[in-house]
């Protein structure tokens, strides 16, 4: 299957504009136990509950319907989160084709999903592109809240197309969805657990927007992300799920802890999705590079009965584990 178009970075960008204007980031790999370590250690308890997390599905419905089965294998999940990019272009014919591949496989019957910038690569007007999008996941907004496996469950999205097309940035949060994440993390303040699922990546925080080998462009996902990031550093409880990168779930920065200055100093969790359609990767030259159509990662989270949150990385072409993180 042809590769899906790739970002390209169009100027200054937006994390020099964060460290200029004095909002101080740092960000910590957390890496977790690869696999081989994982096994040598007891086998843990069955887990209380279970969720699935897939992203950047852009119409490669053969490797979705690998995904679906070899998480099937693994045990019954509470929901499927599909962090965006769940078609191609978003016409109504790709989210028929979409559901119609998860009507052939075994999933958990809740299907949650997030709104990725492939959901708008057609020419309808914004509000077409949106109203499709929630017609076929039932999803109530585009940012709302939910409860799966015992856990509060967030989503965020854009209010506004994509400012220059399909170059980034992509997201506009607005001064509305901005008081709705702050007052609805607050409310989640005795929680010790808030999921936050965006299918756009923080500057920064994992694989493909960190590091020396990073692609640049990566900073340049929202419009409003000093807002963003100065709510969310400072709940501690939060686990921030991110796609559009396609980068490696082997990597050690596949997940991080990102501290905002004047946030809470312990941080919040980031974690990367992973990808369903074509594994990309650093090309050295500050961008990226399709590396393989055939690979496929995504993520099982585990709830165990004392309420501690496990994340998995799992290999589906191989039905493998790749890392495991206890955050």
């Amino acid at each position: 299957m042809t590769p899906p178009t790739r970002r390209i970075s169009n100027g200054t960008s937006r994390r020099t504009f964060l460290t200029a204007s004095g909002l101080a980031l740092a960000t910590v790999p957390l890496a977790g136990l690869t696999a081989a370590q994982a096994a040598a250690r007891p086998k843990p308890a069955a887990p209380a509950a279970t969720l699935d997390v897939i992203s950047d599905v852009q119409g490669d419905l053969g490797d979705l319907g690998k995904a679906l089965d070899n998480l099937a294998s693994l045990g019954t999940s509470q929901a499927l989160v599909i962090a965006g990019d769940l078609v191609a272009q978003g016409t109504q014919q790709q989210y028929e084709d979409l559901y119609g591949t998860l009507a052939d496989h075994a999933h958990p019957e809740r299907v949650l999903a997030a709104l990725g910038n492939h959901e708008q690569y057609n020419s309808d007007p914004f509000d077409t592109q949106v109203d499709r999008f929630l017609r076929y996941t039932g999803m109530p907004e585009v940012y709302s809240q939910t409860t799966a496996a015992g856990l509060p469950l967030l989503f965020i999205g854009t209010t506004a197309p994509a400012v220059n097309g399909t170059n980034p940035p992509f997201v506009t949060l607005g001064a509305s969805q901005l008081s709705w994440l702050d007052s609805t993390l607050k409310s989640h303040a005795d929680k010790p657990y808030v999921l936050v699922f965006s299918h756009h990546v923080l500057p920064g925080s994992v694989s493909g927007s960190t590091g020396a080998d990073k692609a640049r462009f990566y900073d340049q996902d929202f419009v409003d992300e000093t807002e963003l990031l100065t709510i969310l550093g400072q709940h501690k409880n939060v686990v921030f799920f991110s796609g559009h990168t396609h980068w490696d779930l082997g990597r050690a920065d596949w997940a991080a802890k990102k501290i905002v200055a004047g946030g809470d100093p312990a941080g919040f969790t980031v974690v990367n999705t992973g990808f369903i359609q074509t594994m990309f990767g650093p090309d050295g030259n500050g961008g990226e590079k399709a590396l393989s159509g055939a690979e496929s990662q995504g993520l099982r989270v585990l709830v165990s009965a004392d309420g501690k949150l496990t994340v998995e990385s799992r290999d589906f072409r191989r039905g493998k584990l790749i890392r495991t993180l206890a955050i």
